[in-house]
């Protein structure tokens, strides 16, 4: 659902494929070079008219957008940037934990404010963005990590599909932030955003706490701001399956512009 005009090659694309109707589908308005393969078998056979070379590739500088430490007050519903920020400081920082970001505004927020230093700490589901992915991927990723895993999920994810059950039998300890704004945010934002208007998103809020508790598996409420970093610390410190949900002000507007704008484009070009 992303395009960006910058990604076409200014010579165009060499597409290879199993299927000879396949290339020129995506991008039709650029010249593209098909070539009909298996695409093992394409590589492998050129990378022999290329030559060996062991040196060791440029170091890539990536953009680092900067943005400032907010602090918590005694504000609620809890700002979604001040809990982000805090998971930045608890979870990130202060453990080794495996940090999983759920599709929607979830790993909008995430990946926009979020920074890790050692590798394979982090993960999103860009490919198909399917909600559900990780509120239940996160209890198999605490197991196979042997250790905290936390995965970063809204609400409507986390009534689609979850696993917590399946923490609870197995005593995997498991945690799920929830960010609880009552909407599927991600769709009801981006329609505001593309100019379209009423269109209902809205959820039942629901308390993800009490459903713990009634699994089995321990969890807090945050309602205020002043609150969540004494939850996220008993969450990182628990042995059992943890929900820590978190009520967020649904208004804050996440960081997708560039990926509305690149469908409003996507819309132009198409119409």
């Amino acid at each position: 659902s992303f395009w960006n005009p910058a990604m076409v090659p200014s010579g165009g694309f060499v597409h290879v494929d199993i299927d000879q109707e396949v290339p020129g589908t995506a991008y039709p308005e650029a010249e593209t070079f098909a070539i009909q393969s298996d695409i093992g078998v394409f590589v492998k056979a050129l990378l022999k008219h290329f030559p060996k070379d062991s040196s060791p590739l440029p170091k890539m500088v990536l953009p680092l957008p900067e943005h400032h430490f907010i602090n918590p007050s005694t504000m609620e519903p809890v700002r979604p940037e001040v809990l982000i920020d805090l998971i930045q400081r608890v979870v990130v920082e202060g453990s080794d934990a495996v940090v999983m970001a759920e599709a929607g505004n979830s790993f909008a927020w995430t990946i926009n404010r979020l920074r890790f230093t050692q590798p394979e700490r982090y993960r999103v589901s860009t490919s198909f963005g399917s909600m559900g992915h990780f509120t239940t991927g996160i209890v198999g990723a605490a197991l196979a990590n042997h250790g905290k895993a936390v995965a970063i999920v809204g609400d409507g994810s986390m009534l689609m599909n979850n696993e917590i059950s399946t923490a609870v039998r197995y005593q995997i300890p498991a945690v799920w932030i929830v960010l609880n704004d009552g909407y599927y945010n991600m769709c009801r934002q981006g329609s505001m955003m593309q100019g379209f208007k009423d269109m209902d998103a809205e959820i039942s809020q629901a308390n993800f706490a009490k459903i713990a508790h009634a699994i089995g598996a321990e969890g807090l409420r945050v309602e205020k701001e002043s609150d969540v970093q004494g939850a996220l610390e008993k969450g990182i410190s628990a042995t059992r399956p943890f929900v820590i949900d978190v009520v967020i002000d649904p208004t804050p507007c996440a960081p997708i512009g560039s990926r509305i704008q690149s469908l409003t484009l996507q819309c132009a070009n198409n119409s």
